[in-house]
């Protein structure tokens, strides 16, 4: 497909056995994400908006289907080649920003670049920049509980640009957080897309979100489509 699009999904199918039988969450998913662009993705509850971004970040893996990720098609990497994929190209945001508690803000993220063979120096000046980046200069060596909810998920945010990932995936970035703390995330994403050329694909409940995005698609029946007026 076209060279533009960073992340590619075709076909993707999902399903779980519940208690009353097989629950079917993607019918034949498809969906192309163009290189820079701020994709959020919105639907109910429970319809599987979670789902289909881990297997958009390969953390897990559709029945059928396929997916694209600059290029290269996840299934036929090795297991090594998906690791590096994930640490390298792919940034990962949660609703619960699983920091390191017993480690600062400075630490947490450093930990990708550590873990992907980037040298001390080198990881740690980075970690400085990002964090001066997303406002938090002054709390470089601050423990998580020691920060807000909102700067915790801007560490989280840090931490996912660590590795200068291609494409950074956000799950309910914003979902624990208040207006005014939703608000300067948002307009964080916007930024780094904007300035810095990054990729976000955001799923969230949240309508609020939909005026930075450049495109919003909703999640209904297992498949994408154009969010109804």
């Amino acid at each position: 497909m076209d060279e533009d699009f960073v992340l590619e999904a075709n076909g993707l199918t999902k399903s779980f056995e519940g208690t009353e039988g097989k629950i079917e969450v993607l019918k034949g998913l498809d969906l192309a994400v163009t290189r820079g662009e701020v994709l959020s993705i919105v639907g109910a509850s429970g319809v599987g908006k979670s789902t289909l971004l881990q297997i958009l970040g390969s953390l897990d893996k559709p029945d059928n289907g396929s997916i694209k990720i600059n290029g290269r098609i996840v299934d036929s990497l090795t297991g090594r080649e998906l690791n590096d994929l994930r640490n390298r190209v792919i940034g990962f945001v949660f609703q619960f920003h699983f920091l390191l508690p017993e480690f600062t803000a400075l630490e947490n993220v450093m930990m990708p670049g550590l873990i992907g063979g980037t040298d001390w120096g080198g990881t740690h000046d980075r970690a400085v920049k990002l964090l001066d980046r997303v406002g938090l200069k002054e709390r470089l060596f601050h423990k998580p509980n020691e920060l807000s909810g909102g700067e915790q998920q801007r560490v989280a945010v840090a931490r996912a640009l660590t590795n200068n990932p291609e494409v950074i995936l956000a799950d309910e970035p914003t979902g624990n957080l208040d207006d005014v703390s939703s608000a300067g995330l948002h307009e964080l994403v916007r930024e780094l897309s904007d300035q810095e050329g990054k990729t976000f694909v955001v799923v969230t409940h949240k309508s609020e979100f939909s005026g930075f995005a450049d495109r919003v698609l909703l999640l209904e029946n297992g498949r994408l489509g154009p969010v109804r007026s």
